[in-house]
């Protein structure tokens, strides 16, 4: 008897103690994704104007990323690892930069560029500086900025959450290029 009670009270700790399960794992929120990322822009100095989904051209298009505005020159920073899938001077976009990342399904198109300092195939470090603010392309006549989009699939995506919480990197003082002399060839461009 006293034995089939010690078995009883045995499989009633057993059973309750197999009956507790872990919590589900959390998905990061977007705020806490984002600090894992570099502001595109380095230094203190810049600031958002145009934001997604703002009138272009007359109404006919949507601006499908955020215009970051600051002194032509300022470095403009990789947001993430990742690898320069494309370099390219196009009639829109100016100077162009895309980053896809390690970590994400996107890909972060830079825009505007007054400098590329990386080349394509060319693997980059969050924060690194891949070029500086310019105003390129159908942005000549503005003052300068960058053009800052995250295409996921075959679409864009409000990149402004992604972005708002994120690292700023200080501006460094000097930064070294890190180009070859590879020409980049003009192509008509209707990523934006």
């Amino acid at each position: 008897m006293k034995k089939l009670s010690i078995l009883l009270a045995f499989v009633a700790i057993a059973t309750v103690s197999f009956s507790f399960t872990a919590p589900p794992a959390r998905k990061p929120s977007s705020t806490a994704s984002s600090r894992l990322l570099a502001f595109p822009v380095a230094g203190f100095k810049s600031y958002i104007k145009d934001k997604w989904g703002a009138s272009r051209a007359g109404g006919i298009r949507r601006h499908k990323g955020i215009d970051i505005h600051a002194r032509k020159g300022t470095p403009v920073v990789a947001i993430a690892d990742g690898i320069i899938v494309e370099r390219s001077h196009t009639p829109i976009g100016g100077k162009t930069l895309w980053l896809k990342s390690n970590n994400h399904s996107w890909k972060a198109y830079y825009a505007h560029l007054d400098q590329q300092y990386v080349r394509e195939g060319q693997r980059v470090r969050k924060g690194q500086v891949i070029g500086t603010v310019g105003n390129t392309g159908n942005a000549r006549t503005t003052p300068p900025h960058l053009h800052f989009g995250i295409a996921k699939g075959s679409g864009w995506v409000n990149p402004l959450p992604i972005v708002k919480n994120s690292t700023k990197v200080p501006a460094p003082k000097t930064v070294k290029k890190t180009t070859t002399a590879k020409k980049t060839t003009a192509r008509k461009s209707t990523r934006r």
